[in-house]
C-alpha cells in the first residue's frame, strides 16, 4: 500500500449532516422533517391522510366553537342524538336508508357551514363494507318490483276478461232458454154473476132490533210507536290489511306516487321523518313493533311481508298506523 491511506469510495460519502457526496458531485439534503417523510423536500410521509372521521370530529370542533350541544342541534334540525353522535365518531351501523341518511349528513353540514363530501365518502364507503350483511334490509332490485307489478297486472287483466266471457255465455243460454219456452195459458173466463136483489131500507133482520149495535165497530187507530232502532256503533280503526293485529317480523315497502312526509319508528328506535318524492321507495324491517305517520295518506302504496295493503287514505290525509304489539 505504500503507507497510502485508505479513501471513501467514490460513489457516495457522507460530508456531515444533510449533506451526500455522490459521483463526485455534492448533493445537499434538506432537514428531516417528520411530517414531510425525510430529506426529500415535499415527500409526504405514508399513511398520512385526511379521512371521515378526522372530518367528523371537526365538524364535533365547530359545533362547540359555536357553543351547541347535542341536544340543541337535535332539537333545532329534528335529527336523532344518535346520528349527530355517529357522524361525529364515523360510526353509521344500524343507520336507515340512503334517502334518509344522506339527508342527515347534508343538513348537519348546512348548519356548520362545512362541506358533506368527506363525510358522504366515508359513509358510503361503509354502507358498501357492510353490503353483505345488510342485502336483506335494502330496497328491492327495481326491476324485480317492476316485473311483480306487471305480473299483477297481468292477472287482473286475465280475471277481468274470464268474467265478461263468463256474464256473456250466461246472457246468451238465458236468451236462447226464453225463446223456446211455450207461450202461457189464456186466463180463464169469469163466471157470471147473478145480481143480488136489494134490501129495503127500513128491513130488519129477524132477531134483532133498531137498538141494536153492531156488534163489530172499527177500533179507533191506535197512534203509531215510533221504532227504535239502535244507534251505529262508531267506525272503528281496522288493523293495516284488515286481518286483525298482524306480528312480527315485520318487513314493510312503501313507494311514494307524489310528494309525502313520512315519519315511522321501529321496535325501540328513534322516530325518523323526512319527505319522499314521486318515485322514491324505503323498506322498514321490524322484529315486534312498527309506528308510521304519513302526512299524504293517498300519496303512498305499502307492501306489507310480500302482500300489497289497501290504500291507507286519502289524498292530502293524515294518518297513523301501528304494526306490532
Amino acid at each position: 500500500m505504500d503507507g497510502a491511506r485508505a479513501r471513501p469510495g467514490p460513489a457516495q460519502a457522507h460530508r456531515g449532516r444533510g449533506e451526500v457526496v455522490q459521483n463526485g458531485a455534492r448533493i445537499v439534503e434538506g432537514a428531516r422533517d417528520p411530517e414531510t417523510g425525510g430529506g426529500v423536500p415535499g415527500r409526504p410521509r405514508i399513511g398520512k391522510a385526511v379521512n371521515a372521521s378526522n372530518a367528523g370530529a371537526s365538524w364535533k370542533e365547530r359545533r362547540e366553537a359555536m357553543g351547541k350541544t347535542i341536544d340543541d342541534v337535535s332539537s333545532e334540525l329534528r335529527i336523532g342524538r344518535k346520528y349527530l353522535e355517529g357522524i361525529e365518531r364515523g360510526d353509521y351501523e344500524g343507520w336507515p336508508e340512503r334517502v334518509f341518511s344522506s339527508g342527515f349528513i347534508r343538513t348537519y353540514a348546512r348548519y356548520l357551514s362545512e362541506s358533506p363530501g368527506p363525510v358522504l365518502t366515508e359513509y358510503e364507503r361503509s354502507v358498501r363494507q357492510n353490503a353483505e350483511g345488510e342485502t336483506a334490509a335494502q330496497l328491492r332490485p327495481e326491476w324485480l318490483e317492476r316485473e311483480r307489478e306487471r305480473g299483477n297486472r297481468r292477472t287482473t287483466y286475465t280475471l277481468a276478461a274470464g268474467a265478461v266471457l263468463l256474464l256473456g255465455i250466461a246472457l246468451s243460454w238465458v236468451s236462447l232458454r226464453g225463446r223456446n219456452l211455450p207461450p202461457p195459458p189464456p186466463p180463464p173466463a169469469p163466471a157470471a154473476i147473478a145480481p143480488a136483489i136489494p134490501a129495503p131500507d127500513n128491513a130488519v133482520s129477524p132477531g134483532t132490533s133498531d137498538n141494536a149495535v153492531p156488534a163489530m165497530q172499527a177500533a179507533p187507530p191506535s197512534p203509531m210507536t215510533p221504532s227504535v232502532f239502535p244507534a251505529a256503533a262508531p267506525p272503528t280503526v281496522s288493523t293495516v290489511g284488515g286481518q286483525g293485529v298482524p306480528s312480527g317480523p315485520f318487513q314493510l315497502f312503501l313507494e311514494a306516487s307524489e310528494q309525502t312526509w313520512v315519519m315511522y319508528s321501529f321496535d325501540d328506535g328513534d322516530p325518523i321523518d323526512a319527505t319522499l318524492y314521486a318515485g322514491d321507495k324505503i323498506s322498514i324491517q321490524a322484529k315486534k313493533r312498527i309506528s308510521l305517520k304519513l302526512g299524504n295518506a293517498g300519496g303512498v302504496v305499502g307492501t306489507l311481508n310480500g302482500k300489497r295493503l289497501p290504500p291507507f287514505g286519502e289524498r292530502g290525509q293524515v294518518r297513523r298506523f301501528t304494526l306490532g304489539e
